[in-house]
């Protein structure tokens, strides 16, 4: 059976409409080779991301409690990753990383207050502009340089309706002018090929939602169903097990901050605010999905959907992203779709978002640069696992905006994952294959000594072969944010980030300006 590629995107849209993906292509036999386009052949690409999008909340990888039809659709038509995972759970460093394909130490930017990349540092926009594409950029940017070779629209609020129990913010506001401009050059006529990226907030805007019902509150009217509580929403084992930097998460996050007295019906009606967000997102997608189908590119474009990092969900009383590597903040979607990616794909190998500059530059046959950590997947699209696939994945912890700095690591197996924070060299290890909640922390049972040491090597190991500063890079934390008896529902008073966003709104507002938290 064939099908045109136009006929596939109206298959996208009509799934979407419908909420049911019925028009589901037969996956057919490829190798490496059928998904790179013929020497000659010119593909265009289409990045669409989510920000704040955890891969445990999407339809289409397993969630039955939010609606997601048309990114389930993309996920139908194409290959999906289950095992991807950010570099650093934090937008700046995260983007930074998926932009340059390096891991943040290799790039310089360790937090949301960070310095530029180097300038001399090749860039995905770069290098497909320098190869001839037009490289456009449309919504968040969030960069710290790495968007250098896109033309990047502007992020621009629009107005819009919402109600009291779904506020929204700049987040919201700015997608629908990106939805806008997305649209518009879609619409246009395109002389050569082009890579457009378009950025999506949300679900983002779920960060706002906490400060509008921070504190422990009743029901809130409007709000509809509530959806259960994750089932690691409770860990196994006591908050003490965990680090300090776990431990006293609330007195370094504002959000957490905010929702460190919630009860259970706070936690759930968090859940059906981060699906309503989410929800728009996926409508977001809808609006650019429907655009591309009507375009004279519908033919020919390769779509990547991801998010730069996932988010809490409530699991183990968290909320939002911060210096925590559990799956809900770091497992991260990653869909593939269009010509040559074969429909129905389900991928399982162990896959970093710095793969993604590496993938593209595969795809269109541009020249990879040197010395990056991420490198193509384009043969796990084709089913052929390289005999050298990695068999770890990392995350990165620096910062958030300095007002703690709690350098932390996260290495990946398919088995298991082993996290190291640099204060009191705390560490935790789960076994994901019996766990995979991550309810009990074995690091610290004696039972597991011997799988810990070995865990230990294999980090070092690591830090070794990409040269992470990782034992060099020193803690700082005033003791005021350890005050408190561990865990949230014991906070009391303000928090780091808190008290940094006070004295940031202050100075601005002393010059008589605005900004984003």
């Amino acid at each position: 059976m064939s099908i045109s590629r136009r006929s596939f995107m109206k298959g996208v849209a009509g799934a979407a409409a419908t909420t049911a993906a019925s028009t589901l292509l037969t996956s057919n036999a490829v190798n490496a080779a059928s998904a790179i386009p013929a020497k000659g052949e010119v593909r265009n690409i289409l990045l669409i991301t989510a920000d704040q999008l955890s891969r445990h909340g999407i339809g289409g990888y397993g969630n039955t409690e939010v609606k997601t039809p048309t990114i389930d659709s993309l996920i139908a038509k194409g290959t999906k990753f289950n095992s991807a995972y950010t570099a650093y759970p934090l937008c700046g460093p995260s983007r930074a990383s998926f932009w340059t394909g390096r891991l943040p130490h290799q790039n310089g930017v360790h937090g949301n207050n960070s310095p530029n990349i180097p300038s001399t540092m090749p860039t995905l926009g770069q290098l497909f502009s320098d190869a001839g594409y037009d490289a456009v950029h449309f919504g968040k940017q969030h960069d710290f340089g790495s968007l250098k070779g896109f033309e990047c629209a502007e992020q621009i609020e629009i107005e819009m309706e919402a109600t009291a129990a779904f506020p929204v913010n700049y987040d919201s506001r700015e997608d629908i002018y990106a939805e806008q401009k997305s649209v518009e050059f879609l619409a246009k006529k395109h002389d050569k090929p082009f890579i457009m990226a378009v950025d999506f907030n949300n679900p983002h805007n779920i960060c706002g939602w906490v400060g509008a019902f921070a504190g422990e509150h009743g029901d809130i009217p409007g709000i509809g169903p509530l959806p259960p509580l994750r089932n690691n929403f409770e860990n196994l084992d006591d908050i003490t097990n965990r680090p300090k930097s776990i431990q006293y998460l609330c007195c370094g996050h504002h959000r957490m901050h905010q929702a460190s007295h919630w009860n259970d019906l706070n936690y759930r009606q968090y859940l059906a605010a981060y699906y309503h967000y989410t929800k728009m997102a996926d409508d977001s997608i809808t609006k650019v999905l429907n655009a591309l189908a009507k375009s004279d590119a519908a033919d020919n474009t390769l779509i990547v959907f991801f998010s730069d990092h996932g988010d809490a969900m409530g699991s183990h009383r968290q909320v939002t992203k911060m210096n925590f590597f559990y799956e809900e903040a770091t497992n991260v979607p990653f869909v593939m779709t269009g010509p040559g990616i074969p429909s129905g794909g389900d991928n399982t190998d162990l896959v970093s978002l710095c793969d993604l500059l590496p993938t593209l530059c595969d795809y269109a046959g541009i020249e990879t640069p040197v010395g990056l950590y991420g490198r193509s997947v384009l043969p796990l699209v084709a089913g052929e696992t390289p005999s050298d696939w990695r068999d770890a994945v990392v995350s990165q912890w620096y910062t958030s905006r300095e007002t703690t700095i709690e350098p932390s690591r996260m290495y990946r197996t398919k088995t298991h994952k082993y996290t190291v924070y640099q204060e009191e060299g705390a560490e935790e290890l789960f076994d994901l294959s019996n766990d995979p909640g991550e309810r009990q922390n074995l690091a610290n049972d004696p039972a597991h000594s011997v799988l810990l040491a070995e865990y230990r090597d294999k980090f070092i190991n690591y830090t070794h072969e990409y040269i992470d500063p990782f034992k060099t890079q020193a803690v700082s934390i005033d003791p005021q944010w350890r005050a408190h008896k561990p865990g949230y529902p014991n906070h009391a008073g303000d928090c780091s980030l808190e008290a940094y966003l006070k004295e940031k709104a202050a100075k601005l507002a002393a010059e008589g300006k605005t900004g984003h938290s």
